[in-house]
C-alpha cells in the first residue's frame, strides 16, 4: 500500500511529542538545553527568545522521516529553527540525525552526557505509529498528487517559553488557557510549491491530557483541502454564545480591540499562535486576530489548511483592509526570497465563517 502523507505527518507529530514530554520531564536536560536566540533569529515582540534542542531535534527528525518516505519532497521541507546549537556551557555543534540511533546520539553527545543522548537519539529512531480513535478515517490522497509540488512548513514547537515555564493562567472562559503547557503545540503544514496555497494541516498538542506526573498524551487535529479532496478531524459544533468570542496576544493594540468590542466581541488573551488559532478551528472562539507582523510561515500554514477544509481561512489583516475583500496568507516561495522574509508582516486573522469578515473589514477599514 502506498504510504498516505496525511499520517505520515500525524505520526511525526507524535513522534515530535515524545521527544518535547522526554526533554521536558527532566528539568536539569532542559535547563541545559535551553539556548537564548539573538540577532535575526531572535522574535522582536519578546525581550527574551529561546529555543532548545527539543525543537532543534524535532525539526531535524520530522524531516529525515518525511524525507525517507517522500523523498520528492526533500528540497521543500522547511523549519524555524536552525540546526547549530549551543548548550548552557557553551558547547557548540550543528544537530544532524543519523542513519542509525547510535549516530544520533554520537552527534547529541557532543552538548550531552552519553546517556541522555541515548535517550533522545531512541526516541528519534523509534517507530511511532499514532492510531487514535479521535483521529478520525484518514482518507486517501489522490494518485495523481505532484509530490514535486509540495512544501512543508514546521515548527516544532509553538509556544516554547511556555515549554519552558510550564506555568499555566486560565482565562475567564472555559477550555481556554492563557499560559502554560496547553498553550504549546507541534504544528507541520503543507503548502502547493506553484500556488502557495495550503492544502495539508496537522497540529497536535504534546501536553493536552496529564496522566500523571510528567506523563502526557496527545490530541492531534488534522485537515486537507485539495480540489477533489476536502477532510478533516474536527467536526466541532459552534456553541451559542451571547456575544462573538475573540483571542488575541496580550500586546495587542488598544484601540484595535476598542474595534473588536464595537462589533460585540468578547476577550480572551492567550500565548502560542498555533493554539490561538486551534481555538477557532474548535469553535471555542470565533476569531483570532493579530496586527502585527509576529507570526511566520511556519506559525499559520498548518491551521490555514485545517480551517481552509471547514470552510474557513488565515487571511492577511493589513492586505485585507487595504484590498477591501479577504486576501488569504499565501506561501508562494517567490514571495519569500522577494521579500527575503518569511514573516507574516501584515498580521492575520483567523476565522471558521468568512462571513465574519464583512463586519470587521466595514468597521476596521473605517
Amino acid at each position: 500500500m502506498e504510504p498516505n502523507l496525511i499520517q505520515q505527518l500525524i505520526n511525526a507529530t507524535e513522534k515530535a511529542a515524545n521527544i518535547a514530554r522526554v526533554c521536558r520531564s527532566n528539568e536539569a536536560l532542559l535547563k541545559l538545553l535551553v539556548q537564548e536566540k539573538t540577532g535575526p533569529e531572535a522574535n522582536a515582540r519578546f525581550e527574551h527568545d529561546f529555543k532548545t534542542l527539543a525543537d532543534v531535534l524535532i525539526q531535524e527528525t520530522i524531516k529525515r522521516d518525511i524525507a525517507a518516505v517522500f523523498p520528492a519532497m526533500r528540497d521543500a521541507i522547511k523549519g524555524e529553527e536552525s540546526p547549530n546549537f549551543t548548550n548552557a556551557d557553551g558547547e557548540s555543534t550543528v544537530i544532524v540525525v543519523g542513519e542509525t540511533a547510535e549516530e544520533t546520539a554520537q552527534c547529541l553527545a557532543a552538548i550531552l552526557n552519553v546517556e541522555a543522548a541515548e535517550v533522545l537519539a531512541g526516541e528519534v529512531h523509534r517507530d511511532v505509529a499514532y492510531e487514535e480513535a479521535l483521529l478520525g478515517e484518514i482518507p486517501v490522497l489522490p494518485k495523481d498528487l505532484d509530490y514535486s509540488n509540495l512544501g512543508i512548513w514546521i515548527d516544532p514547537i509553538d509556544g516554547t517559553a511556555e515549554y519552558i515555564s510550564g506555568d499555566s493562567i486560565f482565562t475567564d472562559f472555559p477550555g481556554i488557557t492563557s499560559t502554560g503547557l496547553d498553550c504549546v503545540t507541534v504544528l507541520v503544514g503543507v503548502y502547493e510549491r506553484t500556488t502557495g496555497i495550503p492544502v495539508i494541516g496537522v497540529v497536535s498538542q504534546p501536553f493536552h491530557n496529564k496522566l500523571d506526573e510528567n506523563v502526557y498524551r496527545s490530541l492531534v487535529f488534522w485537515g486537507v483541502c485539495l480540489p477533489d479532496l476536502q477532510a478533516n478531524n474536527c467536526q466541532f459544533e459552534r456553541p451559542a454564545r451571547e456575544n462573538r468570542l475573540g483571542i488575541f496576544s496580550s500586546s495587542e493594540n488598544g484601540d484595535i480591540l476598542q474595534h473588536i468590542m464595537e462589533l460585540g466581541y468578547e476577550f480572551a488573551f492567550a500565548a502560542g499562535a498555533g493554539h490561538k488559532a486551534l481555538k477557532v478551528i474548535t469553535w471555542e472562539v470565533d476569531l483570532y486576530l493579530l496586527s502585527k507582523g509576529s507570526t511566520f510561515k511556519w506559525d499559520t500554514c498548518a491551521p490555514q489548511a485545517i480551517l481552509r477544509s471547514l470552510g474557513g481561512d488565515i487571511f492577511s489583516y493589513r492586505g485585507s483592509i487595504s484590498e477591501c475583500k479577504p486576501i488569504p496568507l499565501s506561501y508562494l516561495e517567490e514571495d519569500e526570497e522577494k521579500e527575503n522574509t518569511k514573516c507574516n508582516k501584515d498580521g492575520l486573522v483567523a476565522v471558521r465563517d468568512v462571513s465574519l469578515m464583512d463586519d470587521l473589514l466595514t468597521n476596521l477599514a473605517g
